[in-house]
């Protein structure tokens, strides 16, 4: 019974949780937790202990920064500690309960009970066992394996939200520290502006507002790479936070620009996020309930109650000792309880009936809400993704032209080029590199939250459905040793 019972709540094996994954719509339930019964091909689950197994992933610092916050977030931890702890509850539920003992003393002769051909019983002995209605075992611990198995893809959602704050957080603080580059950078030239307007204000070429000018302009860069050094340091204290670690050492981005590819194919999109943990989280939760359901009528029947009785019988004391043999007595009972009360059997039943059916409402619920969010994340996606090529295609380069010439000319002192027009020019060029930046952080932020809301890494081009095989049902032998923790983004180790 254990082995079965756990084999049903481990062979899932988070099937969305490694890699992308379409799934069949259907209305038959049945159908769709047999398709969620089946691992992926690339998901290799780690231990599920303190200093469990790093996740096999690319290098880098984002992936270095995930691999460690699936180990070491509490979140994360707590959650993988929640299946391991129900994991522990199916050798309770499959379980007999422990068999009751019972002993009578009579220690008064004349008081205790006499009998003349067997004579006085000094003491007695009842050992009874109770046995619930066939199947009544079974079911309770399928019902504690679905509770393992909602547990899992529990895990699998919080990883799937760490790694998007992770990636979230990664690409905020990619942003700033562009910025603050950035803001050295301007530095440099509005210190350059500093001397060219003293120099031209000493040859009478300039007025003294174009040299104040340049300094206020240096004072606001100043002020600017203030504001974005602050942010990155809010940026690291959440990165921090999500890694479990002491926001003491400096957290840096690096300069290795992340991927940028969008996916191309929505219906694909909302296929693969048919997989995703909360959904066959709730299809596991409408398993134990159908098992709940079941239970509930098994109240129909009796519980049975069997034990054995043993009589201790003497001679002495006895009231006929002459005809009293003696010898003690052993007798066998049967016993069980009779289900008269079925209002309260039927109102149990109708309460599982009740709780099954919310929640395949909230399965429905959930499941449009994961197709609106991959379609507004992909939406998000895609317009940043054309904003961005439209500035480095055509914003970008023309901004910079345009300051390279008016600097150029401002220098030769060209007529009608004054110290505003070379301010305007650097400016809008700053706050276009600055946008640029920005968009690529927005970006970076719209395809994790697509990410998290499909439920696995993407590519630019998902997987077509009929590329996975037929799922085994849910009774199938697990192809794979049983998972204790999987991760989103875990690949298979050589």
């Amino acid at each position: 019974m254990r082995g079965s019972a756990w084999r049903l709540a481990a062979a899932p094996a988070v099937a969305a949780l490694g890699g992308c994954m379409t799934v069949e719509h259907s209305s038959d339930r049945a159908r769709e937790l047999a398709r969620a019964a089946r691992p992926p091909a690339d998901v290799r689950v780690a231990p599920a202990s303190a200093d469990a197994a790093a996740v096999a992933i690319d290098a880098g610092p984002l992936d270095g920064w995930i691999r460690t916050a699936l180990e070491a977030n509490p979140t994360v931890r707590a959650a993988r500690l929640n299946v391991l702890a129900l994991q522990h509850r199916i050798p309770q539920a499959t379980s007999l309960d422990d068999p009751i003992l019972s002993s009578s003393v009579f220690p008064i002769p004349s008081v205790a009970p006499q009998y003349s051909l067997m004579g006085y019983m000094p003491y007695s002995g009842v050992l009874a066992q109770q046995f619930p209605w066939f199947g009544t075992l079974r079911l309770r611990g399928e019902a504690a394996a679905e509770d393992v198995r909602v547990a899992l893809f529990e895990l699998a959602a919080a990883q799937l939200d760490v790694v998007a704050g992770v990636k979230s957080a990664y690409h905020d603080l990619r942003f700033n520290e562009r910025a603050l580059a950035l803001m050295e950078e301007n530095r440099r030239l509005a210190e350059e502006f500093v001397e060219v307007a003293r120099v031209r204000y000493q040859t009478a070429t300039a007025s003294q507002a174009d040299v104040l000018r340049a300094e206020a302009a240096v004072a606001d860069v100043d002020r600017e790479a203030l504001a974005a050094s602050q942010a990155v340091a809010e940026a690291r204290h959440e990165l921090a936070r999500l890694l479990h670690a002491d926001p003491g050492p400096p957290l840096s981005a690096g300069d290795a620009r992340p991927p940028e590819a969008v996916p191309r194919a929505l219906e694909r999109l909302i296929e693969i996020a048919s997989r995703r943990p909360e959904l066959q989280g709730r299809l596991a939760a409408v398993a134990r309930d159908g098992k709940a359901v079941e239970l509930a009528r098994k109240k129909y029947y009796p519980d049975v109650s069997l034990g054995t009785i043993y009589q201790g019988m003497e001679r002495t004391n006895a009231m006929t000792p002459q005809t009293a043999g003696g010898m003690p007595n052993l007798g066998l009972f049967v016993g069980f309880n009779v289900p008269l009360y079925r209002k309260r059997i039927d109102a149990g039943v109708n309460e599982a009936l009740a709780r099954a059916a919310a929640d395949s409402a909230l399965y429905e619920a959930e499941r449009d809400q994961a197709h609106r969010e991959v379609k507004d994340a992909l939406a998000t996606a895609r317009a940043q993704q054309d904003v961005l090529a439209l500035l480095r295609r055509v914003n970008l380069p023309t901004a910079r032209k345009v300051f390279e010439l008016t600097r150029s000319e401002y220098r030769a002192d060209k007529p009608g080029v004054d110290y505003l027009a070379l301010l305007s020019s650097w400016r809008d060029w700053l706050q276009v590199e600055l946008q640029v930046a920005q968009v690529e952080a927005e970006l970076g932020k719209a395809l994790a939250r697509l990410e998290r809301a499909v439920g696995c890494r993407l590519n630019e081009d998902p997987p077509a459905p009929e590329e996975f095989e037929t799922a085994p049902g849910p009774d199938a032998p697990p192809s794979s040793p049983p998972p204790t923790t999987a991760g989103p983004f875990q690949k298979d180790s050589p």
